[in-house]
């Protein structure tokens, strides 16, 4: 039976070996990481060489706030730098006992060599502690997805990508808006056909995303040829691997990561697939490196579609299951959806405890009671206003009155509606609305200005409206208050222009694909790709003037789920993130805007907020100067 065991565990070594191989100093790499996952906590560091992750300088313990830290981490690298350089100068001859320690450390280098490693310093935070409430988290779902994997056919080892992206925390939501424990970005959910409504995020799905990245990962295996160049490509991009194997000529991962000067193959993706092997060794073999480690209890679950749309509030009340069940066990369900305007899609997955085949049906047969209250409900549309939008063109488009409107709003002042306020509109079994709320409602835009520009719409008339000053909330960081933004569509170009018959013209906006804009309008991609003659091959950009055919009714829909779309990414942010301060950055020779972005994590909406009238392009000029907001985690 021994014997048994040391056979399948020696093949099962074998097939690891050779789907993921750590050959030459690609196992330097996983070392230094599997010493980050074990050796020290998110309140300490390690001091280290950048470039040769053998040379650990030192591990330091962390100041508590954020600002001490960065004074802190200028003073160590400036410190240790002088000494590397000292030890150049004095070619290794007379040290003091501290150049004497770190010159043990370095080995013996010649002067240029050491002047180069004083560059060199980069301190990388600990994830003892992280990593560790992750692999106890990971247990929730693991079971799950590695049967997903396995019925896929492809390694279970790709189940502890998560560890990776996201330490598996299912709430995991990056400053560039990359979500859930697969850390999807928008237009690649969709283009692996998971839903991002104003209502729903099927990244948080596990089960929904788990297939979604199989798929995408057996997509660069096809296209790369290996799974340590599939899962880089996963970070990094595919294109860029595939320009990094014609480059160098050579599909091996440990001589791309060491050869490949990429301009966008920075440490993060070099050090991707060596941090993803650490989390590979350490999760199969926990109670190795963690002695108080025992396996955590699965998280189980039972599931069933809706047959139609349902409200959350409908179905708490119907089928007697609590807010915070319903949120433990559903975290694709958005925040705005419990505000009970809002209703879950048909053929929502709902994720119930678990329960028997037999009291599912029950529970389904209790929701198609319901449906009639559904058919009268007062609100028929929630409509988030665009920039440009008044009251006469939401009226109109709905086919509602103005008074309607105004009053079942309660809205006190009419011309001083902005872009992102959410308008309810009336349904058509409304009665006429009295205006009678106490006081008056006060809207708060983000704009930086006083005044706001009304542009024409398709039938609009062009007003001017002063505006008060704008109120702002805001954070304490480091004892200093900072002013929140308010969420608002201010500087997004969304007119929809009217051209010919049937026929508009928008203007590209960040984040938009045409398979949003198919989605949105209820016709098929290529429709778009011929009216304006795009070829597959072929992308679009920001900023750039597109045509769409709409019907009265798909223009309706259209530029609402357009505004929610882009009203949920900055709802999603903020209860995420916080903006802490601004900094001025210079714009120097070879500077590309979608780099800054990267190297300051920054969504691209976010930053063009706070420059100066909102503009920012990426046609940008030597000595330019661009606000940078500073955000932490809330």
């Amino acid at each position: 039976m021994f014997l048994i065991y040391i056979l399948i565990l020696f093949n099962s070594l074998n097939v690891l070996a050779q789907d993921f191989p750590v050959e030459g100093r690609m196992k330097i790499r996983v070392d230094f990481w599997k010493k980050v996952y074990t050796e020290i906590t998110t309140e300490e560091a390690f001091v280290h060489d950048i470039n040769d992750l053998s040379i650990i300088y030192k591990k330091v313990a962390l100041p508590y706030s954020s600002r001490a830290r960065l004074r802190f981490i200028k003073q160590e690298k400036k410190e240790l730098a002088n000494i590397l350089k000292s030890i150049a100068s004095k070619n290794y001859q007379d040290l003091t006992d501290q150049e004497q320690a770190i010159a043990n450390i370095v080995g013996k280098k010649s002067p240029d060599h050491l002047l180069a490693l004083s560059s060199n310093l980069r301190f990388q935070y600990g994830l003892k502690d992280r990593y560790y409430q992750g692999l106890i988290e990971s247990y929730k779902y693991l079971e799950h997805i590695k049967k997903i994997f396995k019925d896929l056919e492809l390694p279970e080892e790709l189940a502890y990508l998560p560890h990776v992206e996201s330490s598996f925390n299912y709430k995991a939501y990056s400053k560039v808006g990359a979500a859930g424990i697969w850390q999807f970005m928008r237009a690649t959910a969709r283009k692996y056909q998971l839903k991002v409504t104003y209502t729903v995020d099927e990244r948080r799905d596990v089960i929904k995303a788990t297939y979604a990245a199989a798929r995408f990962l057996k997509d660069n295996f096809n296209l790369l040829g290996t799974w340590p160049l599939a899962l880089t490509a996963y970070n990094h991009g595919p294109k860029s691997i595939e320009r990094a194997i014609n480059q160098l000529g050579t599909n091996k991962i440990h001589e791309i990561v060491e050869l490949y000067d990429g301009r966008r193959f920075g440490f993060a993706s070099q050090n991707f697939y060596a941090t993803y092997m650490a989390t590979v060794e350490l999760s199969k073999n926990p109670e190795k490196y963690f002695e108080s480690f025992k396996t955590p209890a699965k998280f189980d679950f039972s599931i069933f579609a809706l047959d139609r749309e349902y409200t959350v509030s409908q179905i708490i009340k119907n089928l007697n299951i609590s807010k915070e069940i319903l949120q433990t066990y559903n975290p694709s369900i958005r925040p705005i959806a419990y505000q009970g305007e809002f209703r879950l899609p048909k053929n929502f997955h709902l994720h119930i405890p678990v329960t028997s085949h037999e009291q599912i049906a029950k529970f389904q047969d209790t929701l198609k009671t319901v449906k009639e209250e559904i058919k009268n409900f007062d609100t028929e549309n929630v409509h988030i206003v665009a920039n440009g939008e008044n009251i006469y063109d939401i009226a109109k488009i709905y086919n509602a009155s103005m008074d309607n409107i105004i009053n079942f709003n309660q809205i006190s002042n009419p011309s001083r509606i902005y872009a992102g306020m959410k308008l309810r509109i009336p349904g058509k079994n409304t009665k006429t609305i009295a205006m009678t709320f106490k006081k008056p409602t006060t809207i708060i835009p983000k704009t930086i200005t006083p005044i706001i520009e009304i542009q024409p719409t398709v039938s609009s008339s062009v007003t001017i409206v002063e505006v008060p000053k704008p109120e702002l909330s805001a954070v304490i960081s480091d004892n200093i208050a900072f002013p929140q933004p308010t969420i608002n569509l201010q500087n997004y170009k969304l007119d929809v222009i009217l051209v010919s018959d049937n026929i508009h013209t928008i203007t590209i906006e960040t984040e938009e694909t045409l398979g949003h804009y198919a989605d949105w309008a209820k016709i098929q991609t290529e429709q778009i790709r011929r009216l304006n003659q795009i070829s597959n091959r072929s992308t679009i950009h920001l900023g750039q003037k597109i045509k769409i055919p709409f019907s009265n009714e798909s223009l309706i829909e259209f530029k609402k789920l357009r505004n929610q779309y882009h009203i949920a990414i900055q709802e999603d942010f903020f209860a995420n993130y916080s903006v802490t301060a601004t900094k001025e950055y210079k714009i120097v020779r070879g500077d590309i805007l979608s780099n800054i972005l990267k190297r300051f994590e920054l969504p691209y909406w976010l930053a063009r907020d706070y420059q100066p009238g909102g503009e920012l392009t990426d046609k940008l000029s030597v000595g330019q100067i661009i606000i940078i907001p500073e955000i932490i985690p809330r």
